[in-house]
């Protein structure tokens, strides 16, 4: 039996968003055995057109979140996006509170329900919506909406289906005080499981002083008693949140969606369509690089060495095949990240985040930034990277001697499908 000094560790929670493209992919990922995120978040634009890895997930037993979408069905610059094929999109154009209201005129709130549980997932999304501050209506629309969720889940026949809920907010509103009181006051006492947080503008990329003020800002809402997860937020800014109990759980894509940005919702959209740029995630510099970036890289004297993937249980021949697939490699990284920081007594984390996952990576983009590329622009990337990682070591490690032992976020209840589990008699 296993002895644990300062306590058994309680698991972070680890959410994959699937988005709009790549599940074809991850239908490899899954068949091949190299799907190592249990649970699974489903955005419900794109649902039907996802059923069959939809139904693969749950035979092998992943855990299913749904995304009703709600917040993109209701900004004019979403609205008519991947999200307009939601059953409940208004064709007509964005969804208004009129929508929400009690009625039979659109029924918003009974369709998210019956959609639900006809699918059988194990969680959905309270309905709620994109904040500009604590003082918006839909505030108030949002509340009234997750409870009546609740009550239409009970009648379609999904008492055991939970609810979550994702607070989207801006960073300049989580950082104000007022604003954060105000919010946990309006949504303390709903019957949600966990409590999620997209903020915008802040992610990945976030800078030291940013990751510093988004960790002080989110340990105010502990008072939720309620799991915190941080949504659209990855690299060593996810990790230096659940190693200092801001949060249990993170939530990202597939190489993308690490940062949230709603900063154009409320403006039409622009006719331009481009696809996403094929990345590899470098964990040591704390970068996804595109393809260009990471051959030049290999070709750089020492390059190969320092920075290709030295996983042999993730990329058995390094580098070649890390380009066969990135999204198999991006994943197991991630994965084990989390599951790192996941191994360690709750009180210890943010001393062995600061100690081993931030000063390898430290070290790490010390050397690479040192490579003579021929790539000036990645160059100046390279060094980028290390001058950034080196202040946030600094930043935290006054952090870690500010808070000390502070307060932290419930854990995540358990990881299993909460749905079975709620049969099983949980």
């Amino acid at each position: 039996m296993s002895f644990f000094l300062h306590g058994q560790p309680s698991a972070i929670g680890h959410f994959l968003r699937i988005g709009g493209t790549g599940h074809r992919q991850i239908e490899t990922l899954l068949g091949s055995g190299r799907m190592p995120i249990r649970s699974i978040v489903i955005d419900a634009g794109v649902a039907n057109r996802q059923a069959e890895l939809v139904s693969l997930l749950r035979e092998a037993g992943h855990e299913l979140v749904l995304d009703t979408n709600v917040a993109e069905l209701s900004c004019i610059g979403k609205f008519d996006g991947r999200a307009k094929s939601a059953f409940w999109a208004d064709p007509e154009g964005p969804l208004t509170p009129d929508h929400f209201k009690r009625g039979p005129n659109y029924d918003v709130v009974g369709k998210i329900a019956r959609f639900a549980v006809q699918n059988e997932f194990d969680v959905v999304h309270a309905p709620t919506h994109m904040l500009g501050s604590s003082m918006t209506p839909w505030l108030g629309v949002d509340r009234e909406s997750c409870l009546a969720l609740r009550r239409a889940l009970d009648t379609e026949g999904g008492r055991n289906l939970a609810i979550d809920y994702p607070l989207m907010i801006t960073f300049a509103s989580l950082r104000d005080p007022i604003q954060r009181r105000t919010f946990i006051d309006t949504i303390k006492d709903l019957p949600v499981d966990n409590f999620w947080f997209r903020v915008s503008g802040f992610g990945a990329d976030a800078t030291p002083m940013g990751i510093r003020r988004y960790i002080a800002a989110l340990c105010d809402f502990h008072r939720l008693n309620r799991p915190i997860i941080v949504d659209g937020v990855g690299g060593l800014a996810a990790l230096a949140v659940v190693a200092f109990g801001a949060a249990a759980g993170v939530s990202h894509g597939v190489a993308e969606k690490e940062r949230f940005d709603a900063s154009n919702w409320d403006k039409p959209r622009s006719s331009g369509r481009g696809g996403s740029e094929r990345r590899i995630l470098v964990p040591g510099l704390d970068r996804l690089l595109n393809m260009k970036q990471m051959a030049s890289l290999m070709s750089t004297p020492g390059g190969r060495r320092l920075c290709s993937c030295n996983d042999r249980s993730c990329c058995a021949h390094g580098w070649d095949d890390t380009q066969k697939d990135p999204k198999g490699h991006y994943l197991h990284q991630r994965s084990r990240q989390i599951r790192a920081i996941s191994s360690i007594p709750d009180l210890r984390r943010a001393s062995h985040f600061l100690n081993y996952e931030l000063a390898d990576a430290n070290r790490t983009a010390r050397k690479a930034a040192r490579l003579r590329t021929a790539d000036e622009s990645l160059r100046e990337t390279l060094i980028r990277s290390s001058e950034r990682i080196e202040k946030i070591s600094t930043v935290l490690e006054e952090l870690q001697k500010t808070i000390g032992d502070g307060s932290r976020s419930v854990s995540i209840r358990c990881s299993t499908p909460r749905r079975s589990a709620s049969r099983r008699g949980r």
